[in-house]
């Protein structure tokens, strides 16, 4: 179960776990009023990006293509490589 500031990423190897896990996270949330989008939620993904990372049932690795593209960047110092830097970062 990986958590970044309001996303809830919950990984397996296999169904009956990732379902225990949901159970688990579902339950917690329940406890202290904290409640779910049904609409926002992607359920049973076999692969999910989140960022500079791929999520899935063998664990997470992360992606180096953003990572040499910002290596790459200079610092921004004007309004529109600013804004640049930002529109490769999202």
């Amino acid at each position: 179960i990986y958590t970044y500031i309001d996303n809830i990423i919950i990984a397996s190897k296999n169904i009956e776990e990732y379902l225990k896990y949901i159970k688990t996270v579902l339950n917690i949330l329940n406890k202290v009023y904290v409640y779910i989008l049904v609409e926002k939620s992607f359920i049973a993904y076999p692969s999910m990006r989140l960022l500079s990372y791929i999520v899935n049932s063998k664990g997470v690795a992360k992606i180096d293509n953003r990572i040499a593209i910002f290596k790459k960047l200079k610092f921004p110092n004007t309004l529109k490589t600013l804004e640049q830097y930002f529109g490769i970062a999202r």
